[in-house]
């Protein structure tokens, strides 16, 4: 299950990559395996992909991963993993500044 829904991240129009996405997240840490190998893919819309995807599923151990993906060629991944680092941060309830 989880290989085809990378699939539709890979390959898939908008409408069914969002669909896929929220389904990997739901998944839970299962799919997490194949979700940082797929945010280290050749194509960056799948990169993209990928790092949306792990910030839906708020699965922390995803952060070394996507802190890398900062350091990414593609603006696209950097937003996204971005994003994907704060909900993961939201998720854990702030990261313990007295801002957050």
């Amino acid at each position: 299950m989880t290989e085809g829904l990378i699939r539709i991240l890979r390959h898939g129009g908008s409408a069914d990559r969002m669909a896929a996405a929220e389904a990997l997240a739901a998944l839970g840490p299962a799919t997490l395996p194949a979700l940082l190998s797929a945010l280290a893919d050749p194509d960056p819309r799948l990169r993209m992909w990928a790092a949306y995807t792990l910030g839906l599923a708020r699965n922390p151990e995803a952060v070394p991963a996507l802190l890398s993906a900062l350091e990414d060629d593609d603006p696209g991944v950097v937003k996204w993993a971005a994003a994907a680092l704060r909900n993961i941060r939201d998720a854990a309830g702030g990261c313990g500044c007295r801002f957050c």
